[in-house]
């Protein structure tokens, strides 16, 4: 794998209190270890600088691992940082926004089961019709395919014949976050979401 791919690749973030609050890309949390605002933190619960984590990279040199290259530095891609200034807590609302009702409702048209993956399939439907009165709130907004909301119209579901796969609902911010990342890294950073009651 290029280090250009490498530095795409997720990494947790954890606050001062090892709360996880969010996720970035190996190349943002690069940047806070070079600036010290951030130590690697590894499943035992050990923290490391920048200077200590490239002294252990050399242990794993050899390894199948990933590391990030330059002509004068080797640095083992972290699954996890911590950030021992940053007290802010994790988020307990998620914020009404496009990306995170594609991740709540899973890319899924929720009349018919579609899959929308092609961003030109998708779009957003109001359960009950603006028209109506229909407020642009979590419980009123699905995704929908092109051809269920021609359907659909500006009527409800149940004058279009239509029926919703599950009624939609604000999404709990951990749900959302665990979304964001390929399955392989929940193994990884298990320890600290068990932490943080992610799977409680």
């Amino acid at each position: 794998m290029s280090n250009k791919n490498i530095l795409q690749e997720k990494v947790l973030v954890l606050n001062k209190y090892y709360q996880a609050i969010q996720i970035t890309i190996v190349q943002k949390a690069i940047c806070h270890l070079v600036k010290g605002t951030a130590k690697v933190i590894t499943s035992n619960w050990t923290t490391h600088s920048l200077e200590e984590w490239i002294e252990i990279t050399k242990f794993h040199e050899n390894g199948d691992v990933k590391i990030i290259r330059s002509p004068s530095v080797a640095i083992l891609v972290p699954e996890a940082i911590y950030l021992p200034f940053y007290d802010s807590l994790p988020k307990t609302e998620v914020v009404f926004s496009r990306q995170s009702l594609l991740l709540r409702d899973k890319y899924t048209c929720q009349y018919c089961g579609k899959s929308l993956k092609n961003p030109k399939e998708r779009t957003i439907d109001h359960v009950i019709p603006k028209s109506r009165g229909g407020k642009t709130v979590w419980t009123n907004v699905v995704l929908c395919c092109k051809k269920c909301n021609l359907k659909k119209g500006d009527r409800t579901p149940e004058e279009a014949g239509l029926k919703l796969i599950k009624q939609p609902k604000t999404p709990k911010w951990q749900a959302l976050i665990l979304e964001e990342f390929p399955k392989h890294k929940k193994e990884s950073w298990k320890v600290f979401l068990d932490f943080a009651g992610f799977f409680g």
